[in-house]
């Protein structure tokens, strides 16, 4: 069952960024993009977890993400200057992600008791301060949205590394690759609305969102 959802999110995955290529987007990009996400919650509600409190605020965390994909369907991932109903849409879908982290973070620290990030997070931590000095001045009005949002996604990562220097298995080296792949998909999100758009921006956010909760998805 596993199996067969993630071809079947691979394959959605695959044919939503077919259908958003460089600005030409086909409406079957707004069923793909949600269906892609609710296969990869199906893969955590089919998995027979070792922890049942961690597979709940995991299947919570995928559903607030769904929910964020929803919001960003309908922004333009135009530069500082979009206003209106982009803004509103935009600060939807960072609404429904920041809670998203939060599920994320209290999923991470289920079964860990003495939390220990390790020291290459030192990496992460000035990685998200050279990224939040490039976005923060362009960002107008969604400052403090934006670096709240940033702190918790670094809190998400963080949380993902404890787990794993305390459990060092495999299903949460998984989740640790999927929060770095998460924080690299928002990465690329954030330089597009408020720095500019690039080649491939959206076929590199949408593939490393999709592979980072699909990870997540399968640590459970």
């Amino acid at each position: 069952m596993i199996t067969a959802l993630s071809v079947g999110a691979a394959v959605s995955a695959a044919l939503a960024i077919a259908a958003d290529r460089e600005g030409r987007r086909h409406r079957a990009f707004y069923l793909l993009k949600p269906l892609t996400t609710l296969l990869i919650i199906g893969i955590a509600l089919a998995a027979t977890p070792d922890s049942a409190a961690y597979q709940r605020w995991i299947v919570a965390a995928l559903l607030l993400s769904l929910a964020g994909d929803v919001c960003l369907m309908f922004t333009h991932g135009a530069g500082a200057g979009a206003r209106g109903a982009d803004n509103r849409w935009f600060i939807g879908g960072l609404g429904s992600f920041l809670l998203a982290h939060g599920a994320f973070a209290a999923a991470f620290l289920q079964g860990v008791t003495a939390p220990d990030p390790p020291g290459w997070l030192a990496a992460v931590v000035f990685y998200a301060g050279a990224l939040l000095f490039v976005l923060l001045p362009r960002a107008g009005a969604l400052k403090l949205p934006v670096l709240i949002y940033c702190l918790a996604l670094a809190a998400m990562v963080f949380t993902a590394a404890a787990r794993h220097a305390a459990l060092s298995d495999t299903a949460s080296l998984c989740a640790l690759f999927g929060a770095l792949l998460f924080m690299l998909s928002d990465s690329a999100l954030g330089w597009r609305r408020f720095v500019g758009r690039f080649r491939g921006a959206q076929a590199l956010i949408l593939s490393t969102y999709w592979t980072a909760i699909g990870l997540i998805a399968w640590s459970v």
